[in-house]
């Protein structure tokens, strides 16, 4: 369905985001204390059990400072990453560019048919010829300085099922619950959610995002205090590269010309 997973966080471009690791055992409860306060967002609510599948084609600088800066909790940092909901060639891709400035984080998208996207990739990874992508301008061409500022290019593959829910009210918040976490290694433009050697990325729980702005709803709160949620980071680009060095991975990542971080603990 071409609608599906088109869109999802436009109202909340610029938010707040809790991140908490939750006990699956708890899942089932943290929806029931969610009911009456949220619904099923318009995408998930045509899938079964709510869940739809998310992959981004992450990129980075030959000396991973995307990756770096995420690791060093530097106050003023970004990801560039291309998304997609499906492998059907009728749906769109994603452009992204997150930023987070201290505690808010701004998330700016282009959306661009499958093969315009592909053109748009060729052309600065590759050095094919020009090729004009229908897509708004100021979103595609803040994707591509950043990308050009970075020299950044594909490192990996992330992908997982998404449980997503909106305010019942129409305030802008938003609860997801993200499961099978995976990733891909991948050095070229490939944006299948099945092609290539998939991994699973070892994550200690379900992971339970709470994005909102300006005011956090008294329910939330309600919400960590009854559960005991503990807020923390959950980079899911830094763990899947983690987790490819624990692999062994670091002879490919030097042969496509990466430069390894120091490998953490």
């Amino acid at each position: 369905m071409q609608s599906t997973g088109q869109g999802q966080d436009i109202r909340l471009g610029s938010r707040y985001e809790c991140k908490y690791l939750l006990n699956p055992m708890l899942v089932s409860e943290v929806r029931e204390f969610i009911q009456p306060f949220m619904a099923p967002d318009r995408f998930a609510a045509l899938r079964e059990n709510y869940r739809y599948p998310i992959s981004s084609l992450y990129l980075d600088s030959p000396d991973l400072l995307l990756y770096q800066q995420t690791v060093g909790g530097e106050k003023n940092r970004f990801k560039l990453r291309v998304r997609t909901y499906s492998d059907d060639s009728s749906t769109p891709v994603f452009f992204e560019v997150k930023r987070k400035i201290n505690n808010i984080v701004q998330k700016r998208r282009a959306r661009v048919a499958r093969e315009d996207a592909l053109h748009f990739l060729a052309e600065r990874l590759d050095g094919f010829g020009f090729h004009a992508v229908p897509a708004p301008a100021s979103e595609l061409d803040h994707f591509a300085s950043h990308m050009e500022l970075a020299g950044a290019r594909p490192l990996v593959r992330v992908r997982y099922k998404r449980e997503a829910y909106e305010s019942r009210g129409g305030d802008p918040v938003r609860v997801t619950l993200d499961t099978e976490l995976m990733h891909c290694v991948t050095f070229k433009t490939d944006l299948s959610h099945n092609h290539g050697r998939w991994v699973s990325t070892p994550v200690d729980g379900t992971i339970l995002e709470i994005k909102f702005t300006e005011r956090f709803p008294s329910w939330i709160r309600d919400l960590v205090q009854v559960f005991g949620l503990r807020q923390q980071p959950v980079p899911k680009y830094v763990w899947s590269v983690d987790h490819m060095m624990m692999e062994g991975r670091e002879s490919a990542l030097s042969v496509a010309g990466f430069t390894l971080p120091v490998r953490r603990a």
